[in-house]
């Protein structure tokens, strides 16, 4: 299993090198997800654009206590452990046509 969700996670990081070059990822790569950081003031337009496209992932802000004055940035968690395996490849590409332009 550890393998495959590697796998998946590598197809994650390659398709985003090519379709979304400006997006980085983070998070390590032992993980059933990932984070994608994201332009500044485009994770609520993300995430809706996401849900159109039938990509259901988080934005940052669901895990920020609601008092914090930290700054953390714009980002969406994306999991890759769900999605059937012949229903991963069109994930990939919807979740990177949900995403903001450079």
């Amino acid at each position: 299993m550890r393998q495959r969700y590697r796998g998946r996670r590598d197809r994650l990081v390659a398709a985003l090198a090519e379709r979304a070059p400006h997006i980085e990822v983070t998070g390590i790569a032992a993980g059933l997800h990932a984070v994608l950081r994201l332009p500044p003031g485009t994770e609520a337009s993300t995430v809706k654009a996401a849900v159109w496209q039938g990509v259901a992932l988080d934005g940052l802000a669901a895990f920020r206590h609601p008092e914090t004055d930290m700054g953390v940035g714009d980002g969406i968690v994306v999991g890759y452990a769900t999605p059937s395996e012949h229903a991963y490849g069109p994930a990939l590409e919807a979740l990177c046509g949900a995403l903001p332009p450079p």
